[in-house]
């Protein structure tokens, strides 16, 4: 970090256009001073000899473009990423990047809030803008430090994952008995036998469902952590599975949606395709799953993504009477 915390304030060191270019040393009161000085030796400073470096010109779309050419088309859906990308662009009226500023990014973002966008839109947005950023400095394209790095995210109220019932399961597939999207039923049995996202599961191929004596298991590819990972299913479900090369199912997401609505199942807004992942999570920890076999399971980088059904495992309360300090002390 070019600004440090020493006694009495804070001391910036940063060489903002390269190792080679202009060291700035200087000590301040409080770390937002230091930071605008920074901000302002960079926007101001470009262009003075002895940075050795020409001015960067180009515009926010301009580094977008770059950042789809060298890293972006690697996502799990790009054209997505880069579509969003583009329209922050032309909402800032495409600013030439090095001088995008915090305010002008808070109050685009303020008016975005105004409109009806939710907090959590807003949050992945401003962390994908600033990966742009981030990713074309760690490649050293762009010499001058993340304009917006110090723009926070909004703080959001954590939201209770909903899950499905046994009654709310057997209501579901009451009512998928009534689609007409021929795969919904092995789908939906898919998801909540594996806790695979829906979209994993119509991505299944013949080749992904594999059968090794008596054990059965199928394979997700393409998944949203870019590892593949395999869960073990019962034979019943193997042998349900269609058995053919290629692609064994058609996108079933619309599908799952109206048949929740058919089954009066109430659930949070933007729930509805990931609520068999999370009933697969509750159902595993309230029946007396291990947290870290459902890490792996689900295929999280992070045990922190699975510590939110920790709570569900029978013990979990009771846990804090047996383990306190004073247990044995009394």
């Amino acid at each position: 970090m070019p600004i440090k915390k020493i006694d009495g304030g804070y001391f910036l060191d940063e060489r903002p256009w390269g190792s080679k270019g202009k060291r700035i040393q200087k000590k301040f009161v409080t770390k937002a001073e230091a930071q605008r000085y920074l901000n302002y030796v960079v926007t101001n400073g470009e262009q003075k000899p002895w940075t050795k470096q020409k001015e960067d010109k180009r515009r926010l779309s301009d580094l977008i473009d770059k950042w789809y050419e060298v890293h972006g088309q690697t996502y799990t859906d790009p054209e997505s990423s880069k579509r969003k990308l583009d329209a922050i662009a032309v909402a800032l009226n495409n600013p030439i990047a090095s001088q995008l500023t915090p305010k002008a990014y808070s109050e685009y973002r303020g008016k975005r809030l105004e409109s009806g966008v939710k907090p959590k839109t807003a949050n992945n947005d401003l962390t994908l803008l600033k990966g742009v950023y981030n990713k074309l400095i760690s490649l050293k394209d762009i010499g001058y430090p993340n304009p917006i790095a110090n723009v926070e995210k909004i703080k959001v109220q954590e939201q209770e994952l909903a899950f499905l019932t046994h009654e709310d399961i057997t209501k579901l597939f009451k009512a998928i008995e009534g689609a007409r999207h021929p795969n919904l039923d092995i789908v939906t049995k898919i998801c909540l036998s594996t806790g695979a996202r829906i979209s994993e599961a119509c991505g299944l191929h013949g080749s992904h469902v594999i059968k090794s004596g008596n054990t059965y298991k199928v394979t997700f590819v393409n998944t949203k952590g870019k590892k593949n990972r395999s869960v073990p299913i019962s034979q019943s479900l193997y042998e349900e599975i269609p058995k053919k090369t290629g692609p064994l199912f058609t996108d079933c997401r619309k599908a799952f949606e109206r048949a929740i609505n058919r089954a009066g199942i109430q659930l949070p807004d933007g729930q509805c395709t990931h609520v068999m992942r999370h009933t697969f999570a509750s159902h595993f920890m309230m029946n007396g799953g291990n947290i870290l076999v459902l890490q792996k399971v689900l295929g999280h980088a992070k045990i922190e993504q699975t510590m939110i059904y920790a709570h569900f495992a029978p013990s979990h309360y009771e846990d804090a009477v047996r383990l306190n300090p004073l247990a044995k002390y009394n």
